[in-house]
């Protein structure tokens, strides 16, 4: 995906928002996609009430879902509160909205491990197999 700076059009590295020659004009301003979601995160999406659907950060920031799932997560891997409900993401406001996430991962983990375990234990093949055996009985040479 080819991204143009938000400032003046001029094309920018895939992840960046800003071209280096805007850059220096304004330091405050996120220069990579993964810093502009925190700090939009911040300060529109405070709190689970103000959760922001993954749609509208693609549109926003031009990513396709599996790319801001990437951010989202590399920014929860840096520490920062990023939260995730049925109706989006938002910057934690509490321990209690932190903690409610956790367990919600906590629950994905183990059904991936779950599914994991059950490939492990799966067959390919036919389980029932038919086996033919000879026995020889009258006591000769076999």
């Amino acid at each position: 995906m080819i991204d143009t700076c938000v400032c003046c059009g001029v094309y920018v590295p895939e992840g960046f928002m800003i071209c280096p020659g805007c850059s220096k004009f304004g330091p405050k301003i996120p220069t990579n996609k993964k810093d502009a979601i925190l700090e939009y995160m911040r300060k529109y999406h405070c709190g689970r009430r103000n959760a922001v659907h993954s749609k509208e950060l693609q549109e926003i920031f031009k990513l396709d879902d599996r790319a801001v799932r990437r951010k989202i997560s590399a920014l929860r891997q840096e520490g920062h509160p990023i939260c995730s409900g049925d109706m989006g993401y938002y910057y934690a406001e509490s321990q209690k909205e932190i903690n409610s996430t956790v367990n919600r991962l906590n629950d994905l983990v183990t059904g991936v491990a779950n599914a994991r375990t059950g490939l492990l234990y799966a067959q390919v093949m036919d389980p029932v197999m038919t086996v033919k055996v000879t026995l020889n009985m009258a006591g000769g040479d076999a």
